[in-house]
């Protein structure tokens, strides 16, 4: 025990004091004293932020900014399901879906392409004695129509003619198979005549007809109607169809 009392001198107390003094004062300072200023600049890494440590209250608003999120991010499950509203998009900056994209524009062009194939030469009517009344034409093909015989009995007809050799069409009234050249005039549809009855002055179950160009590039598929004394007038058109060849 005297050993002991002889080794405790004042300067060897007061040295042992200031050594606790310093770690203790130094852990007491660094627990209530250290702020954000005394960090120095990417000393927090990521290993050392506990998990679940930042919740929603810590993150400033406005705080998070586009150059912040990484890219995919949503798709790695750290974002609330529902979260992110129409509301919170800007949607000016959006582009279009790349399936989305792919799926509109291909049905987009396979409507526009069957759309574009179809033709409506649209209703045309005349009185009696109109002649070589133009319908309107389809590739090489051209329509017209004639309002013959007399008031009250008026005859429809109605002629598909070519402007390349060697076309064929088909029709009721000119059968199958004709190899049509430039000078020739065909009837299509079946001619309409006056009727007692109502049936026959309106459209007819003979009326299809197809013709195609020699390179069949032009294959069209459709109906003439001719009529009379229907829509107040003598005689009235209608032709319309499809062109077969994409």
């Amino acid at each position: 025990m005297s050993k002991i009392r002889k080794r405790l001198t004042y300067s060897n107390v007061m040295s042992s004091l200031a050594v606790f003094l310093v770690l203790g004062g130094a852990s007491a300072y660094a627990a209530k004293k250290i702020g954000s200023h005394d960090l120095k600049a990417n000393s927090v890494t990521t290993a050392k932020i506990k998990k679940n440590a930042v919740t929603t209250a810590k993150i400033r608003k406005n705080a998070i900014t586009t150059a912040k999120i990484k890219d995919d991010a949503i798709a790695t499950g750290k974002i609330k399901d529902d979260a992110i509203t129409g509301d919170k998009v800007k949607v000016d900056t959006l582009g279009e879906v790349p399936k989305a994209k792919h799926a509109v524009n291909a049905d987009n062009a396979v409507n526009a392409t069957n759309w574009g194939r179809y033709f409506n030469l649209g209703l045309t009517k005349a009185s009696v004695g109109d002649e070589n009344i133009s319908l309107g034409s389809v590739g090489p093909f051209s329509f017209s129509a004639d309002c013959e015989g007399t008031i009250g009995e008026p005859e429809a007809n109605i002629y598909l003619e070519t402007s390349v050799d060697g076309s064929e069409m088909e029709s009721y009234n000119d059968q199958y198979d004709w190899d049509m050249t430039t000078s020739d005039e065909a009837e299509i549809g079946y001619n309409d005549t006056y009727s007692t009855t109502p049936y026959g002055n309106f459209y007819s179950y003979y009326d299809g007809w197809v013709a195609a160009s020699p390179d069949g590039s032009t294959f069209l598929s459709g109906e003439a109607h001719p009529m009379v004394n229907v829509l107040g007038a003598d005689c009235a058109f209608l032709v319309y169809g499809f062109n077969e060849t994409p």
